[in-house]
Parts: structure tokens; sequence; C-alpha cells
């Protein structure tokens, strides 16, 4: 982890209540804010693949129907029309990408369109923070957007990890730093592995730590990578369990993302119970010599990236499905913006807004979501592309489709609902577990004060919890361990304002919710 990240997440001062998405949130000191029903899907994986520095998506996902007009912006880097690859007759993939191409044809990749956020941030740092934590662009949260969703599961991590019942590391980042898209209210859920041959050194052998700022950081550093160590013997087992059987991979050292996504399939084969990988290929910030020149627009930085991407993705999706993986995994290509429409006098395009995101594996719902952006005939250089697909919408996909969580854990995941982009297959998508009205019975309802319960333990602790209909927690009403059979008891919600609200009532077998009014 980095300084400023260390920083970030680690000062004090963070622990004070912060507006985010217009619902009061305490950073670190009271979790219950954050707190989600963990009823997700824990055998499914996703991998995340960052695009570091700003991909340019009109370079990569090309509206072909727009191809005149964004030639006039850009025709010094755009490739001729008659070389870009068709996924439509409207839309097409620099023809760097052969393989991706294939891989949409077997039905195994999505394209979302004009990817972002309202009120952009065109800065690395601020925008990387911005599609890690899923915040909006003038809130700060500390916590990543699946760090939040491993909070309630592993309340106590890193304290006592790895024990029996999670021998496995949580999330994984293969790299050097733990991904911030894996941060929690305490901890980084993300051990870091650079490769299977990694060693640590701890900075202070004795145990002791001077009372300093620095001291305190290297303890901090110190203890994730002791964390790390204490996976890693779990890692490499797995790793000698299984061999990575797709000849596509580019030779070892070519190709630094496929040589990552290649110890990832190894790792999944092995039977590592991760759920989510983050990886990551830098270089994208291209300003300048984007191509070898105007005159080759085949060859250059973004080509070769391109390429890149693509040969990895086809090799790891080639790869699960040899190793009969494929149906446990998807896989999600993002960026932290995209570029302006105008190219620059550099051969190079300059930071802008929004971006083509990619979803991809055996159970992804197939095709291009959106449409291809209006290219006006004269462009500025200030001109951007059009917001049409908020990033969360994509998160909100994930965490239902993927994961199994339904509404409302989703909405406090994310600090309030966003449209859901369908990024599983209909067929394949986990359902929640949430059942409405089963086996559970509020009365009377609407209600003043006083209501009584009805509903089947099974002989398990309840947990019964109020949540606004924006899906903010109201309050933990009750913990109690009931016998087996059919219960009622009674409760007391007068307290609680004028409106309606969502009650649910959770077994560590099954959750029920119901809705009701206070007059």
């Amino acid at each position: 982890m980095k300084r400023r990240k260390f920083l970030k997440y680690a000062t004090v001062s963070l622990a004070t209540p912060f507006l985010f998405q217009e619902q009061w949130i305490s950073a670190m000191t009271n979790r219950s804010v954050i707190d989600v029903l963990s009823s997700y899907n824990p055998d499914r994986k996703l991998v995340l693949i960052q695009l570091d520095g700003g991909n340019d998506g009109l370079n990569m996902l090309i509206p072909i129907s727009e191809y005149d007009n964004l030639a006039n912006a850009r025709r010094n880097i755009l490739v001729d029309k008659a070389q870009i690859l068709k996924l439509t007759e409207e839309t097409g993939l620099n023809p760097a990408m052969p393989e991706l191409i294939n891989l949409y044809k077997e039905g195994k990749v999505q394209f979302i369109q004009g990817v972002g956020y309202p009120s952009p941030n065109l800065s690395h740092f601020r925008s990387k923070d911005i599609i890690s934590s899923a915040s909006d662009s003038k809130t700060i949260i500390s916590t990543g957007w699946a760090g939040r969703m491993f909070n309630n599961q592993y309340s106590d991590y890193p304290n006592g990890f790895p024990n029996v019942k999670q021998p496995h590391p949580i999330a994984l980042t293969i790299g050097s730093t733990s991904s911030s898209v894996c941060q929690g209210d305490l901890a980084n859920y993300s051990a870091v592995l650079s490769n299977l041959t990694s060693n640590y050194t701890n900075s202070s052998p004795n145990g002791t730590y001077p009372e300093t700022p620095f001291g305190n950081e290297l303890k901090f550093v110190n203890t994730m990578m002791e964390q790390t160590e204490s996976y890693l013997s779990v890692i490499k087992e797995a790793a000698s369990k299984a061999k990575n059987l797709s000849t596509l991979y580019p030779v070892s050292g070519q190709n630094g993302l496929a040589d990552k996504l290649k110890l990832v399939a190894n790792l999944i084969a092995g039977g590592l119970q991760t759920q989510i990988y983050v990886v990551s290929l830098g270089g994208w910030d291209l300003h300048s010599s984007a191509v070898t020149s105007e005159t080759d627009k085949l060859t250059g930085q973004h080509p070769n990236l391109l390429s890149k991407l693509s040969k990895a993705i086809a090799a790891f999706e080639d790869d699960l499905k040899l190793m009969n993986k494929a149906d446990e995994v998807m896989g999600f290509v993002s960026t932290e913006f995209g570029r302006r429409i105008k190219s620059n006098d550099s051969l190079g395009t300059d930071h802008g807004t929004t971006w083509p995101a990619i979803v991809f594996g055996s159970k992804v719902n197939p095709g291009i979501i959106g449409n291809n952006p209006n290219i006006p005939a004269v462009v500025t250089k200030s001109d951007n592309l059009p917001l049409q697909n908020d990033f969360r919408s994509i998160y909100t996909g994930f965490y239902k489709q993927w994961f199994g969580l339904d509404d409302l854990e989703t909405t406090q995941l994310l600090g309030k609902s966003f449209p859901e982009i369908q990024v599983i297959a209909k067929s394949t998508a986990t359902s929640p577990s949430t059942s409405f009205e089963e086996s559970i019975r509020l009365w009377p309802n609407p209600l003043e004060d006083q209501a009584q319960l009805a509903f089947n333990s099974n002989g398990e602790t309840i947990r019964i919890r109020i949540f606004s209909m924006t899906g903010q927690l109201v309050e933990n009403h009750l913990q109690q361990r009931f016998a087996e059979g059919n219960q009622q008891i009674e409760l007391r919600l007068g307290h609680l304002a004028k409106g309606t609200y969502q009650l649910t009532l959770e077994q560590k077998s099954s959750r029920q919710t119901v809705r009701f009014v206070v007059k």
C-alpha cells in the first residue's frame, strides 16, 4: 500500500461522519451503517482488470456510424475504416484486437458504452479513488466497493485470519500494492502477490515501532505484508495442484497482463477460493505517440496495449475453458477515465470523460450496451463524450446478478440505487436469497406503536433490523436466539417517524423481509 493510500485509510480524522450519496456515513468507527447482509455467492470469482492511465475508448471501440466526423476530429490517429474489425455494421474494434472479436462472436463479451459518472474528475488519483470506492465526484470515502461487500462477512479481519473456516485469501491483487477496491472499514481484504517466489522480510523483526507517524505507517505496512505471508503457503499449494492448459499465452515476459492472468487461472484451477482477483496493465496515459505515425496507425503504443489486452483475455478464457472453470469466473475491464474526442498534434489524446467497459466470461450477457456517441461535424479540443451509463450501474449488476445481493443490500453498499445493467445472462444470474413476506407476518399494518411479528425459527440466532425505503439502516432492533418452530413476538415500533419501512429478519440460513407503515 502506498503512503498516500496509507494516510487516506489510517488517519484518525477519517473516523468522523461524512456525507456519502446524501446519507451520513461513519468511515471507520461505525461500520453498522455500511453493514451488508452477506448473502452473496462465495463460489463465484470476479477478475478485475484495471487499465491505468485512461484508455482512449474511441480508438478501441470505434463508432463506424460516426466515422466521417470522427476522422475530422482525429484523422492523425484513427485507423482506416476498412481496417476496423466489425462487431456490428455500426460499431467495431481496433484491428489490434482480433482475439476479442472471436470471443464476442462466441457470445463471451459485453461492451458498455459511455461509462462514467456526473461531474467527472480528470485527475488520475482522484478519478481512481472514485471508481474504486464507488463514490460520487464530490465525496471522499475510504472503503472500496468490493471491500464493503466483505465487511459484514469477515468483520474480524485481519485478526485471526487465515483460519480453518477461511484458509484462503478473500481477495488477491497480483502486483506490488493492495487494491483500494478491496479496502474495508479497518483493513484491506486483498492479499498482495507479485509472484509465487515472493518472500517477506519484516522491517522491524523485534516487533517494536517508534511512536511516530512513520512508525505507525511502518507497522501498518508490515502487518499487511505479514498477512500476505500467512496466505503464501496455501497460495503455493493451490498453484501446485493445477497446470495451465492454454497454448494461447504469449511467451513469459512479453505481456505482463497475460502473465498475471495466467497465474490467476492457475490458482483458480488449483482450488483457491479467493473471490476477487485484481490485476492491472499500465501505460494508457498517451498524450503523445499513441500511434507510430500519421501514415502508420496500426502500430505504436496504443495498438500494442490493445493487442496485449486482447491476447491476455483470450488466453485466460481459453485456459478456464480447458480447466472446466469458465462458468465460475467473470472478468471486468475498467479505466479511470476516457480521452477527448479530438486528438492533439502529438499523435495522442488528452484526459476525457467517459469510456467503454468490457465484461467477459462464459456467463456474460453478450452484446453492446448503449449507443454510439454522436460526434459533431466540428469538434473542439475541449469536447467530451456524453455519459450514458454510470459505472455504479455495472457494480449493481455484479452485486445482484453475480454475487446474489438484493436491492436493499446493493443500495446500502452504493449509498443509493442505480439503474441495473444486465451484465450476466439472465438464465445464469444468481437470485437474491431474500423473499418478501415468506414465512413472516407483521400486524397491524399500518401500525401506531405495538405490532406482532410471526415467523418460523430454525433454532438459530435471529437478527431483526429496520431499513428506510431508500435502503438506509434505521436501527438494529433485536438480536436473540429462539427455539426451533413457529414464534410470535411483540415489537414496539412507535418511536419511528411516520413513513414506510422494511423489516428484515435474518437467520444463518435465510432472510425474510416485510414492509410496514408507521402512521
